[in-house]
């Protein structure tokens, strides 16, 4: 039996909000589970969930979702739809529909009954990445829990935790080992079995002229080209043994030396029989090839001029594999395969079906009948084999763990062919890290056992590969995609009171380091471009845990530095980054913006991804620079990825965010929100986890609890129940430029750290109640504001919103227009960048305000003739997708101060940043007086002089314009 925070126990926090100070100090505390002590122990006073994994190294701690209470607005709007999402999916009144759709692959893959239908998208049966929406949706549910305290998300979340103990159970009743043969035992190839092939000692073809190759194979499929046997020396010098071709040939034997088009064949024209033992055996004898089929000759070709001596020096010796991607592994029961240096006459083939075998030049003979990895070879000549696949118990996923051996060498499958593999530790990542979740907010104990055998089966896995053997895997495109690995392991180890496992567990999270980029990483040494993005941004999130456990700087380093690689070097005015999912080289941001290329940029899962690294550094190194960055991602990217419409039968979450100018969410037929499915997607389960916890960083406190970190400017409540506080922020951010902070309950000394956001130029002030404060506040840093509050203590904070632009890096006149933090787009059609003047029309201020219009819509503007909207809205009218343009062409081309013209070029001249002159003007905005201007206007142009930029006269013209605005600016 479970024992868990109840719904009781959530909600007497809550109920502080209304509460003296001296009540908000006397909550009781409820019974909590049991946590295993270390750096992960951090229960909240009062029995309240969790806020998941803290870290003693932590320089700064976050709080439980239900410590921050979301109030009204745009945050809230897109939770409360997501939250009515988690209710009621599928839309069937059935409370457990939804979470026996998110367990039917499961259930199917341990062969226990699975009643009705899968989520769809990418976890339908046969696909590759089955299972892991399942996890991202435990998340959810555990997040919308800890956050509301409604029951009926435990219900979900219960049952799921359940179900999947029942199917790790049933997955350890697999049978291992050998399953029955012709004669004695045999070895099952391929899934659902974990063996997938035998490989056989080197050179077995060595001296031969004349041979028999034979086996016993009962075909579980009808596949083509197929491999029974394969001697290569080469993927085009080699000899082989088909099972099955087509519909008109079965098995085939095929010599050669220079490919598949010039190999020399034997066909027959009889078929194996499927779920039956079938004898398939070929003799070589002076230029003639006999096959036979269950003892009788099937085909015979006197043509032959190869013998197997011919092919070489063969290494890739198989049984059930070929050395060509495009065919399948064999699916099928191997039996008593034979390789004999002579050929046997046809009464010596029909014996071998009776078993009987003439030992005569038995050159080996692999009979499997002993258990294990090993298979002896029988003939007494020591060529053993070692069989491909062994799985272990503690196993739980939706497809066989035939897969996660195909990732491993010696195969390391692509993402792509008949063995395909794809992210298989990705999508175990998210099974484990939704059982975590489950474990750490929720506090539900049966999750620990689970994940425990888990942990094993992962060092089992990986324990037998070398490192290089891994960083072939992890260097994989696609297919050795991991997710964050690295982290689940580490946390688990902190859940363990075990010292040996705790030691395990960690070691075997460090084999999730992907030792090429990790080491360049380190040295500073920027390689991402043309990489996966979402592939490489995940296992930094695990280099922090690992340097929370062990203090190796290393890891620390190799995940501060990446974060710099991607901000601002690849990262677009959303805060998303990638192009058709993969990095760009450094600094490039616009490439392809306006070409017939691959339009999908800024895949959802990165910025989910880099949000989490972010607020990891974050605790380690309170840098207001990285919740600048946390908060461009989260209110844009993250924020505009849930459609503004209601649903229950899909998450309504973008895949992609084109920064095409004049594209809309839809491209073509395929529309961003239900791309691959509105449920199976990467992104649809990172989306289900984005939209539940938006209040998570709203607040931080030290780790001493001496102060409190406000980041985020969103409409909540904090209940803090560690020093009796509950603090209200009231704001109608992002339309407005200001905050209150409002003390409602409690009392004590508190140092209040204060954002003060890169955006706020035109100015950031403070007060307490009501009297202003004397605060050093410069874009992208924190205020302090120190004393005793007292309940009904208030705090305003302005800062002016203002219009400013974003820049791409490699071509710094193509901008975004932002209203504070808030993207602004070009709400437009046009497949080309709109071209628009600011220059002429701006005063001392440098605000882009002076050619914007209000409209009456909150938030919406027009310049130019065409209108401004945030790109937060999302196509909330059915059926519609706007068109947008998150990038607009600046065309500048003669510097002026409004009316004062100087006849000399600006957008023509650019210094090595690419910035105009006017651009290195204005930047330094706003000006206090007209003075401050010239004097920017004098030091920009003897700088544009000194460089060659501009003559002697052109810089006298540009003072001479800049004196006379003085009435105009």
């Amino acid at each position: 039996m479970s024992r868990r925070f109840s719904r009781r126990d959530a909600l007497r926090l809550g109920a502080m909000a209304a509460a003296a100070p001296a009540a908000a100090s006397a909550v009781a505390t409820a019974v909590a589970p049991a946590h295993a002590a270390g750096p992960a122990t951090a229960a909240i006073p009062g029995g309240a969930p969790r806020p998941g994994w803290t870290s003693d190294a932590w320089e700064v701690q976050p709080f439980a979702l239900n410590q921050v209470t979301l109030g009204d607005g745009v945050y809230k709007e897109k939770r409360d739809r997501m939250l009515d999402y988690a209710r009621n999916y599928p839309g069937t009144g059935d409370v457990l529909a939804g979470p026996d759709r998110m367990l039917h692959l499961f259930r199917a893959n341990a062969g226990l009954p699975a009643p009705g239908t899968w989520p769809g998208g990418w976890d339908t049966p046969n696909h590759l990445l089955r299972g892991h929406f399942s996890g991202h949706w435990m998340t959810m549910l555990a997040q919308c829990w800890a956050a509301t305290g409604e029951e009926l998300f435990l219900t979900k979340l219960d049952y799921l935790v359940a179900e999947l103990a029942k199917v790790q159970d049933a997955l350890d009743q697999r049978d291992f080992g050998r399953v029955a043969g012709r004669f004695g035992k045999a070895v099952r190839l391929s899934d659902p079995h974990p063996n997938q092939f035998v490989t056989l000692p080197p050179d077995l073809n060595a001296g031969l002229t004349d041979a028999t190759f034979a086996a016993w194979v009962n075909p579980a499929a009808n596949q083509t080209n197929a491999r029974i046997l394969t001697l290569a020396a080469s993927s085009r010098a080699y000899l082989a043994l088909t099972a099955r071709v087509s519909n008109e040939v079965g098995p085939r034997f095929a010599i050669t030396v220079d490919g598949a088009n010039a190999e020399q064949r034997v066909d027959s024209p009889v078929q194996l029989a499927l779920n039956t033992w079938n004898h398939v055996a070929v003799t070589l004898q002076g230029g003639t090839a006999r096959l036979y089929v269950n003892g009788t000759e099937a085909a015979v070709n006197t043509g032959l001029t190869l013998t197997p001596a011919a092919v070489g020096a063969t290494t890739s010796n198989w049984i059930g594999r070929s050395t060509s991607n495009d065919h399948a592994l064999l699916n099928a029961a191997v039996d008593d395969v034979q390789l004999h240096g002579r050929a046997l006459t046809p009464a010596e083939i029909q014996a071998l079906t009776t078993g009987s075998v003439d030992a005569t030049a038995l050159r080996a003979r692999w009979t499997f009948d002993d258990e294990g990895e090993s298979a002896p070879d029988a003939s007494g000549n020591g060529r053993h084999a070692t069989i491909v696949g062994t799985g272990y118990p503690g196993y739980l996923a939706a497809f066989p763990e035939g897969q996660f051996i195909r990732i491993e060498p010696p195969m390391v499958q692509p993402n792509s062919g008949p063995n395909a593999v794809w992210a298989v530790w990705y999508t175990h990542h998210k099974i484990m890290r939704g059982l975590l979740n489950a474990y750490d907010l929720t506090g539900n104990e049966d999750a620990l056992p689970i994940l425990f055998r888990m942990g094993e089966w992962v060092h089992n896995r990986l324990g037998h590969l070398t490192p290089e053997g891994r960083d072939r895997m992890w260097n994989t495109y696609s297919a050795g995609e991991a997710g964050s690995m690295n982290e689940v392991m580490a946390e688990l180890a902190s859940h363990t009171t075990d010292s040996a496992q705790r030691e395990r567990f960690l070691e075997t999270a460090k084999m999730f380091t992907f030792s090429t980029l990790f080491n360049a990483t380190i040295d500073q040494d920027d390689q991402l471009n043309g990489r996966h993005a979402n592939q490489y941004m995940a296992p930094n999130i695990g280099y922090l845990r690992i340097f929370e456990h062990t203090g190796e700087e290393q890891y620390h380093t190799a995940a501060r530095n990446f974060w710099g690689m991607v901000v601002p070097h690849r990262t677009f005015s959303n805060g998303g980054a990638g192009r058709s999912e993969h990095f760009r080289a450094r600094g490039d941001i616009t490439s392809g913006f306006t070409s017939g290329s691959d339009p999908r940029h800024a895949e959802t899962c990165c910025a989910y991804n880099m949000l989490r690294l972010t607020r990891n550094l974050f605790f380690h190194e309170p840098e207001p620079a990285f919740m600048d960055f946390y908060e461009k991602a989260l209110h844009n990217q993250i924020l505009s990825s849930r459609r503004d419409v209601d649903s229950v039968t899909a998450t309504e979450v973008t895949y992609h965010q084109n920064m095409w100018p004049g594209r809309s969410r839809r491209i073509g037929n395929t529309v961003e929100y239900s791309r691959y499915g509105g449920n199976g997607s990467c992104c649809n389960g990172t989306g289900v986890e984005s939209h539940t916890k938006y209040q998570e960083t709203v607040f931080f406190r030290s780790a001493d609890a001496g102060a409190l970190y406000l980041n985020l400017f969103v409409q909540a409540t904090l209940t803090w129940p560690e020093r009796g506080f509950v603090i209200a922020q009231e704001t109608a951010f992002p339309a407005a430029g200001s905050t209150r902070l409002r003390i409602q309950a409690g009392s004590g000394p508190l140092d209040l750290k204060l954002r003060v956001p890169g955006w706020a130029k035109q100015g950031y002030t403070v007060a307490v109640n009501g009297r202003d404060q004397h605060v050093d506040a410069t874009p992208t840093s924190y205020v302090t504001v120190s004393r005793n509050w007292q309940a009904g203590d208030v705090v305003d904070i302005t800062m002016p919103l203002s219009f400013w632009v974003d820049k791409a890096l490699n071509d710094k006149s193509v901008q975004s227009i932002m209203y504070g933090p808030t993207l602004m787009v070009v709400r437009d059609a046009t497949p080309s960048y709109r071209e628009l003047t600011f220059f002429p029309q701006l005063g001392l201020d440098g605000d882009l305000a002076a050619a914007i219009e209000p409209t009456d819509a909150s938030m919406h503007f027009t310049t130019h003739g065409l209108l401004l909207a945030p790109y937060y809205v999302a196509d909330a009218v059915p059926g519609q997708f706007n068109s947008f343009h998150p990038y607009v062409k600046r065309v500048e081309p003669e510097v002026v101060f409004r009316s004062q013209r100087t006849g000399v070029p600006n957008d023509a001249i650019r210094d090595q940043q690419g910035e105009t002159f006017l651009d290195r003007v204005w930047d330094a905005a706003p000006f206090a007086n007209h003075g401050d201007l010239v004097r920017q206007v004098e030091a920009v142009s003897q700088e544009w002089a000194d460089a060659g930029r501009h003559t002697r006269r052109q810089r006298q013209d540009i003072i001479v314009a800049a004196a006379r605005a003085t009435s105009e600016l």
